[in-house]
């Protein structure tokens, strides 16, 4: 240590250059073990070596097969607590300290990035919220039991021939779609599963978690086949994601069947939430109604939304705004109050602030009382945007309980 400076305290020991030696941690020989994991781990910590520090990507591209291979391996060990503990001794460069790493849902996604560029971003594979190894999208993010697999029909068939192309005149019904996605998140329209190899036109149904709504129904001929179906018919189906084909009914039906398709109910105004139903809290947007010259200044041309989450009343929850820096220390009106049942209230409202990353206000606000406010929650907006947002997320999680 160095004499000339007195150490007084943990502060002094950690900014003395000579205590860095001391300081440094220690990496434990690892035992000789050859347990498939441990082997597994070591070819992954190779790779990363022989890139320069680069962890493996889950790329698309066939070409790097290999690489796509070792970071779904890396994924699977930072999700599982128990691989975690057998590969901390073999961990010489910090791979299970990944902020990826064996915690709790809701802290996964706080850390997630917060600048997607599309709702397509939030709603994808690569969002804890939606990952697809360790845990399924019902144990992340429902707390319902899991919805009993549909029985496959024996005699089931692939979908046939049909390419799905882009619609020219989508915008004719995306206003559909949007009303559907509302309801669903509602609760107006509910999710049943698909029976009967009944088809109706002008419905909507739910494949593989998208959207798709039967446009027309040819005529009924017969099938020429070993199925048990008799006749068959010509569809025209859209897709909430723009596009279009022409699947046989049989063919379409086989699918919703043998992928667990649901049919969407049409809206009742008068539903209720039934006993093995839970809330879970609640969503709200609130606007701001703020003196404060800084915040009128900035709703000059948008109006100023929270999103939040509380598990009780919203009311409760507000009626001390005016002292509360996350309210901007001033009155606020409550435009929306979304009652969220059977999902986890706050990683729900956490995906939202995702996907509204694009409208949130990023500016530092100095309070009446001269204290600097950092808003994180509050965005530069309109309703619809937002309501479109949490509809098409919470009708989204449904469609894929």
């Amino acid at each position: 240590m160095n004499k000339d400076h007195p150490i007084h305290s943990l502060d002094d020991i950690f900014n003395d250059p000579d205590a860095q030696q001391l300081l440094v941690k220690k990496i434990a020989k690892p035992k000789q073990s050859f347990d498939p994991d441990i082997e597994h781990f070591k070819e992954i910590t190779e790779w990363v070596k022989q890139h320069g520090g680069k962890e493996p990507e889950k790329t698309h591209d066939m070409a790097r097969f290999e690489e796509r291979r070792l970071a779904s391996r890396l994924k699977g060990f930072r999700n599982n607590e128990d691989k975690i503990e057998l590969l901390k001794p073999y961990d010489e460069l910090g791979l299970l300290n990944s902020i990826n790493s064996h915690v709790s849902l809701e802290n996964k996604v706080k850390k997630e990035k917060q600048d997607f560029n599309s709702l397509d971003d939030i709603l994808s594979d690569d969002s804890a919220l939606f990952g697809d190894e360790g845990q399924t999208i019902n144990s992340k993010l429902f707390d319902t039991r899991k919805l009993n697999e549909i029985k496959r029909e024996q005699e089931n068939q692939p979908e046939r021939v049909s390419q799905r192309h882009r619609m020219d005149n989508f915008e004719k019904y995306e206003p559909l779609f949007k009303q559907v996605q509302a309801d669903l998140a509602s609760g107006k329209r509910q999710l049943v599963p698909f029976k009967n190899y009944e088809i109706l036109l002008h419905h909507f149904y739910v494949l593989k978690g998208q959207l798709l709504y039967i446009e027309a129904v040819g005529d009924r001929k017969l099938t020429n086949n070993k199925s048990q179906r008799k006749t068959d018919a010509r569809l025209h189906v859209i897709y909430e994601n723009g596009t279009e084909n022409t699947p046989l009914l049989n063919g379409l039906a086989a699918s919703m069947y043998g992928r667990n398709g649901k049919i969407v109910t049409e809206p009742n105004d008068n539903f209720t939430l039934t006993s093995d139903d839970q809330v879970t809290g609640y969503i709200y947007i609130l606007k701001s109604e703020s003196d404060n010259p800084e915040i009128k200044k900035v709703q000059e041309n948008h109006s100023l939304y929270k999103v939040g989450y509380t598990s009780g009343s919203v009311e409760k929850r507000i009626a001390n705004a005016e002292n509360e820096s996350t309210y901007l220390y001033g009155p606020v009106k409550i435009c929306e109050e979304i009652q969220v049942a059977n999902l986890d209230s706050e990683a729900l409202e956490t995906a939202i602030h995702h996907a509204l990353s694009n409208f949130r206000l990023d500016v530092d606000i100095k309070a009446p009382n001269g204290r600097m406010i950092h808003p994180r929650e509050w965005f530069v907006t309109d309703l619809d945007t937002i309501d479109e947002v949490v509809n098409e997320i919470v009708s989204k999680l449904r469609m894929n309980q």
